[in-house]
């Protein structure tokens, strides 16, 4: 490898580094704004210190490769577009700590504290995609992306000039409202320049990739590029990958539940059919767990940790899994179970369907937080976490009243009442991984 192809991953290493940082002060400044949390607007503020030392490393490698390796073509576009992508990062790091300055100011009486402002909230939650997905043009190296950026920068505009226009109109109404008016227009101001530097990298991506310069011509299409047919390359958000997977487990763990009830009744030739399903469904939620681990590419922005995704997806990946290991259990033996048993299996597998029934709806929930940083929402999510743990607290006494069950069960032998407490374990821990799953999804959005 040349000296300059290294010194290129080097510079690409250190922008990923930096529009991670970068894309977290945004976030941490909106929530520390909209929680009014001072504790996190002050870390805002601290950590601004190493975004602008990457800047300067960034700025000073990029000199340094111009004057002793003289790069030509893509390698050259790459290191100006590199610089200017540090020096827009940067300055979005600046607007960070403008908005996280404010919060001390809006804690300044409850006055302030009371003052709504939606179309404040619906600007900081674009313009937070817009940096993500801008940074991602990046790293994929994708103009079409770069493009939908800067055509979301006027929505961000009209946003603006929307809740300037409403915060004057109230302060003109009612003087008590000026402050809270003169704080709304001026995080509205740095939420609106935070857009417009998203912009420019999108621009400095097209420039990288296409060798285009669209900063003051905007983006426009050539005869050729009018006669192809446009061909789009859906790249799946791996937060709506999880959301798919959770709707595959559950069919999986539903499936088994109506497989458990053939094997009870002895309905074998269904059994096996319902198992050859659950088999298939396993099969499928492990072939998007590893599409979801296989495509995300180093350096990608997302709203959460990478590790706790594959923590999560883990944990509800094994609910597939403990569904088609409890089928496999069953094929071992078949024990005459009592009626009263068999009501308790049902009601114990009942309701640990409950406990995976909601991840799909809790995690588009949360997906809409991570994009949008709306509070709303978030309780939201946070009420249907608390929801999925009650009910894994009821499958758990029903687990360990099903076991009393079993012990007190005098028409058992050894083996099978060993063999059905191993059952009930395995649906029980259905329930648990569930249960775990939402406990780091509630890690997740805590962030």
């Amino acid at each position: 490898m040349s000296r300059i192809q290294q010194e290129i991953i080097e510079l690409k290493n250190m922008l990923l580094q930096m529009s991670s940082l970068t894309e977290e002060a945004v976030r941490s400044a909106v929530q520390a704004w909209q929680r009014y949390d001072h504790e996190l607007a002050k870390r805002v503020i601290d950590n601004d210190e190493e975004i602008d030392k990457l800047d300067l490393e960034v700025d000073n490698l990029v000199i340094k490769t111009l004057a002793l390796q003289q790069p030509m073509a893509r390698d050259l576009r790459f290191l100006t577009a590199a610089q200017q992508i540090s020096a827009q990062l940067e300055r979005v790091g600046d607007h960070s700590v403008n908005i996280a300055k404010q919060v001390h100011s809006l804690m300044e009486g409850d006055e302030i504290r009371s003052c709504p402002a939606p179309g404040l909230n619906e600007m900081a939650g674009i313009a937070i995609q817009m940096l993500a997905d801008s940074i991602n043009s990046f790293v994929y190296e994708d103009p079409n992306l770069a493009k939908e950026v800067i055509n979301r920068d006027s929505e961000v505009d009209g946003l603006y000039s929307e809740v300037v226009q409403a915060e004057i109109e109230s302060m003109s109404r009612d003087r008590s409202s000026v402050k809270c008016g003169v704080y709304h227009i001026i995080l509205a101001l740095n939420v609106e320049r935070i857009a417009d530097l998203a912009t420019n990298i999108a621009e400095e991506v097209i420039f990288l990739v296409e060798g285009r310069v669209v900063k003051h011509t905007g983006i426009k299409t050539t005869k050729e590029e009018k006669c192809e047919i446009p061909t789009t390359t859906h790249r799946p958000d791996p937060l709506e990958s999880l959301e798919n997977h959770a709707k595959t487990v559950h069919e999986c763990l539903a499936t088994a539940a109506k497989a458990i009830k053939t094997y009870i009744d002895r309905e074998h030739i269904n059994f096996v059919e319902l198992f050859d399903q659950v088999s298939d469904l396993e099969h499928k939620a492990d072939m998007i767990k590893r599409n979801v681990r296989a495509h995300l590419p180093k350096g990608i922005i997302m709203p959460i940790d990478k590790f706790e995704l594959f923590f999560y997806l883990n944990e509800q990946d094994a609910i597939a899994g403990t569904a088609e290991t409890m089928l496999e259990w069953l094929t071992y033996k078949h024990p005459e179970i009592s009626p009263k048993i068999k009501e308790g299996i049902y009601n114990l597998m009942e309701k640990c369907l409950e406990t995976s029934k909601n991840l799909p709806q809790l995690l588009h929930a949360a997906n809409i937080y991570f994009k949008s940083g709306d509070e709303d929402v978030r309780n939201h999510v946070k009420d249907g976490i608390r929801a999925i743990r009650e009910k894994e607290h009821d499958a758990d006494v029903l687990e360990h009243e099903l076991k009393r069950n079993l012990f007190n069960d005098d028409s058992l032998d050894p083996v099978s009442l060993l063999y059905l407490l191993r059952l009930v374990d395995l649906i029980g821990s259905s329930a648990d991984h569930a249960e775990n799953a939402v406990d780091i999804l509630r890690s997740m959005i805590a962030r």
